[in-house]
Order: C-alpha cells, then structure tokens, then sequence
C-alpha cells in the first residue's frame, strides 16, 4: 500500500507544472502560485522569484515552507513540509536554471533578468490525500 503511495507523490511531484508555495514573515502567512521544477528523486524543489519579493524576504528570514500540489480533477492532493536551502554556487544555480527552463522555456525572458533569483526548498515531510479521508504521511 505505502509503496504506491510513494509511487503516487513520485508522480505527482515529477509531472507537477504549478504548485502553491505557503511562506511566513513570522506573523502572516503567504501564499503563492509558483511555477514549479523539482527533483523528485532528492525531493528537491526550485522557484524563481524576484529578489525584492516578499516571499523571497519571509523565506530568508523563516526557512519553514510548506507547497501544495494537487490534482483537483482527481481529488488528491500533497503537501510537502520543507526548508529553504541556499544554492551555494554559481555553477549549481546555472545548471538548475538550465533544467528549469528544459521544462518551462516560456520564463526564460523572467530567468534572464538580474532581479530574478532561485530558490530551493528540500522536501522534509509529505502528506498525501486521496479523497476526503485517506490519508498518507511520509518523512523524505
């Protein structure tokens, strides 16, 4: 049972486009519609965001993050628990920009501009839904 479970987070996190990214400012919460890449295999999640944005400062400042990807039409949902990861390269941020924009080539003029940034969220805890009251929650 847990097996296709896993099977069914795997898939939805590798086929997702667009996910909700909940931040705080430690007062608020904030949520965000965000075009998604992920690596489904470490649990990994990028974003790119302006660097003045506000979502941008809550993440720097309170590291918890919460992403919501679902597939209404289909009565499931996954919320993945994680923590800001800064990318410490050059060389990794080029390369994972380079694959973000392999599966979305139409944000390519919003890459290229200097306030635009990365962001990484690695993956800690999910919880899947099937239905109303079928639920599965995982560590990562």
């Amino acid at each position: 049972m847990s097996k296709n479970k896993m099977q069914l987070i795997d898939d939805l996190v590798s086929n997702a486009d667009f996910c909700v990214l909940a931040t705080t400012n430690g007062i608020e919460p904030l949520c965000s519609l965000m075009t998604l890449f992920a690596d489904h295999a470490s649990m990994k999640f990028y974003f790119l965001t302006n660097k003045d944005s506000q979502k941008s400062k809550n993440i720097k400042q309170h590291p918890h993050a919460s992403i919501l990807i679902d597939r209404r039409e289909e009565n499931i949902a996954l919320t993945v628990q994680g923590v800001y990861s800064p990318i410490k390269t050059q060389q990794t941020t080029k390369a994972i920009m380079k694959l973000f924009l392999h599966k979305h080539p139409e944000l390519k003029d919003f890459v290229d501009q200097d306030s635009t940034e990365l962001i990484r969220i690695v993956g800690k805890r999910g919880k899947l839904l099937t239905g109303i009251d079928d639920i599965f929650e995982t560590k990562f």
